[in-house]
């Protein structure tokens, strides 16, 4: 493995761990075997390398993201919204580490990761939803932004629950987890 690979790698961990701010250079080193100076040569400093980790570690969360909406939009407005969070759910917990420097960003103000701009819920959930009610599937007296925040920080957190709670989620696979988390979700806003 090269240097600029190991250095990559033992970044992540440490900074999926500990954040940007709580990461210290002399913990990527002695994880990476590699000669301090050459996180300087690589990536200009800490925060240069902090960046190549985040962006490393989403590479092709967007393209995903973007296309389980466009498909979704096309779709029945329940199976469209089951659809988005499913993808949100697998997105997520397929890239861990990128799961965890979300939430150390989402923690420590933003600095790498632009905050979510005005409310944060993607056009074609709002489209789904709205049909949704029109259609009488959804209910018209819960909110959608409610609903929305409580969905991404469920779908988050239920998974990474199951070492707290072994003997009811333990035994369970992530697909079982995600397909009762969304079905839950849902019929919190279906009549």
């Amino acid at each position: 493995m090269d240097t600029r690979e190991a250095l990559l790698d033992a970044a992540a961990a440490e900074f999926a761990r500990n954040g940007p701010k709580g990461t210290r250079i002399r913990e990527i080193v002695a994880r990476s075997g590699v000669n301090e100076r050459m996180i300087y040569h690589h990536f200009g400093s800490k925060e240069g390398l902090y960046r190549a980790v985040f962006e490393r570690e989403g590479t092709g969360v967007g393209e995903t993201w973007a296309a389980a909406l466009a498909e979704a939009a096309a779709l029945q407005p329940y199976a469209g919204v089951q659809l988005v969070y499913r993808t949100f759910f697998d997105m997520m917990h397929s890239r861990p580490l990128f799961l965890s420097l979300v939430t150390q960003e989402a923690s420590d103000g933003w600095g790498v990761r632009p905050q979510v701009a005005g409310d944060g819920i993607p056009e074609e959930l709002r489209g789904l939803y709205e049909r949704g009610i029109a259609d009488g599937v959804f209910r018209a007296d819960v909110d959608l932004a409610m609903s929305y925040v409580t969905a991404i920080a469920t779908l988050v957190a239920v998974p990474r629950m199951a070492g707290h709670l072994p003997d009811v989620l333990g035994h369970r696979d992530l697909n079982e987890i995600r397909d009762q988390v969304v079905k839950l979700l849902l019929e919190g806003v279906t009549k």
